[in-house]
């Protein structure tokens, strides 16, 4: 999981180049959250490497918390799952990834403040 404003302050070409090269690189799960509104979501979906996972939004500590929550449960409990599972998924994706959180609404909603 990558969390970042999505503005690389190195060569972030360089770092994912080599972690691609790896076995176990090219087979991760990448999942990225994008901090703040003003995040580049572009270098964010570089990293996730699949059209089909967008980066996370969040704009807010609960947000970003309720993000972590679901990567560190819904998505590793996904990527632990049955081979048999896997089937049917798009190129290059070796797990299914579950549908991201949605934010709850109504006056609990929390108010963005990034």
């Amino acid at each position: 999981m990558l969390i970042s404003d999505g503005q690389p302050t190195d060569d972030y070409t360089g770092g994912l180049a080599a972690l691609m090269q790896e076995p176990w690189g090219k087979k991760a799960v990448r999942i990225a959250i994008a901090i703040g509104e003003d995040a580049d979501t572009e270098v964010l979906q570089r990293f996730i490497g699949h059209a089909e996972v967008k980066p996370l939004q969040a704009n807010n500590p609960e947000t970003l918390v309720r993000h972590i929550k679901w990567v560190s449960t819904a998505v590793l409990k996904s990527a632990s799952a049955p081979a048999s599972q896997a089937a049917g998924l798009a190129a290059g994706q070796n797990v299914p990834i579950p549908a991201p959180p949605t934010a709850p609404a109504g006056p609990q909603a929390p108010d963005d403040v990034w």
